[in-house]
């Protein structure tokens, strides 16, 4: 294991320490944790009964670097449930090891959440696919090398990823998003390392490995949650379509700005679907 990496005994330290810190603020005993991408912040700035604490405040918490991403957890009701919003995360581009990158996860297990929603803005690469919709993520593929074997030594062993995402909380998103009038697309997501978004011709190969989404995060939160024994749901906002005759060069603000219009049908789908927990 790299040196650069902290072992594991330390790392869980720092997790530990930072879950005593929520207990003591009201986090409460929660029912499900959501991390947000670019651009959602807003989703945990609606919560009932928030009670916000900034990532300065929490022992070994990593603050993100990126614009778009808040740093901050928020503790309150959604759906009528007890939840834990990571208002933002970090990425491996940021020149961040494996034990920060899936920090929030960890936490998360520590303090016996079972239910994980990871999101993220992508790249949409099928056809059909609209910027501003959702799509459910079925499967991913990991195109991150170095920080995945690290990421496995932090865990503990080998991923089993099978069945990373469970299908008794899509089979729930489907249902709420049905009730709700939320068009809800499904695929699956390729995570690269980033932090350049893809050439024409990138694009093309991952959709001939059958991607339908392309981001640089959430594999290596999958990744520890499954290790870590979690159920999770994850969904994708598309903030653009990157394909032939529709590319064009992609600016991270056009992604925040994506952000911000489809985090109100983020929001609602993820409370349809804590309502059925």
């Amino acid at each position: 294991m790299s040196a650069k990496l902290r072992d594991r005994g330390d790392a869980d330290r720092d997790v530990e320490r930072a879950a005593k810190l929520l207990e003591r603020r009201g986090a409460g005993r929660p029912s499900l944790a959501v991390v947000l991408g670019s651009g959602l912040s807003s989703f945990g700035e609606d919560l009932e009964d928030a009670v916000v604490v900034p990532y300065a405040d929490v022992p070994g918490m990593p603050a993100p670097a990126v614009s778009g991403h808040a740093g901050s957890v928020v503790a309150g009701r959604l759906g009528g449930r007890q939840a834990l919003v990571f208002s933002g995360r970090v990425h491996h581009y940021e020149n961040r090891m494996p034990a920060e990158v899936t920090f929030a996860v960890r936490l998360v297990a520590r303090l016996g959440v079972p239910v994980l929603v990871v999101t993220n803005a992508a790249g949409g690469l099928d056809p059909g696919f609209e910027v501003g919709d959702l799509m459910l993520i079925r499967d991913q593929i990991s195109m991150i090398s170095g920080p995945r074997r690290l990421t496995a030594a932090l865990a503990g062993g080998t991923f089993r990823m099978g069945e990373a995402y469970s299908e008794r909380l899509q089979a729930l998103a489907r249902v709420a998003a049905a009730e709700r009038g939320i068009r809800l697309r499904e695929g699956v997501y390729l995570g690269s390392l980033g932090p350049t978004y893809e050439t024409p011709a990138e694009i093309g190969l991952a959709r001939t490995v059958g991607a339908s989404a392309v981001g640089m995060s959430t594999v290596p939160e999958v990744q520890m949650a499954t290790a870590r024994g979690l159920e999770v749901l994850g969904i994708s906002l598309i903030t653009n379509v990157p394909l032939p005759g529709r590319f064009h060069e992609t600016t991270h603000k056009e992604v925040l700005a994506a952000g911000r219009e489809g985090g109100r049908r983020l929001l609602s789908l993820v409370s349809g679907v804590a309502e059925k927990l």
